[in-house]
């Protein structure tokens, strides 16, 4: 599974959606089922499957499906081989 992959099924297991719900428009507050208790667990998820360290301050630039994917690439999570 490449890191892409990876990511998106991370979606799929934490917030409870079908794959092709999984999409740029993701939100935190704005998709229904991505509320404070699912964030927490979208980055512990991330954490786990990228093996990095997402700070506290910068848990609240996750806040949409592109900004979580440029803040892992921060972190050096490489999606561009995907």
């Amino acid at each position: 599974m490449n890191n892409i992959q990876k990511y998106n099924q991370a979606f799929i297991n934490i917030l409870e959606i079908d794959k092709t719900q999984v999409n740029e428009g993701l939100a935190l507050g704005v998709t229904r089922e991505w509320d404070s208790i699912a964030h927490i667990g979208l980055i512990s998820e991330m954490e786990e499957l990228f093996d990095v360290s997402i700070d506290y301050d910068v848990l609240t630039e996750f806040n949409t499906y592109e900004a979580g994917m440029k803040l892992l690439e921060g972190l050096g999570v490489d999606f561009s081989n995907d």
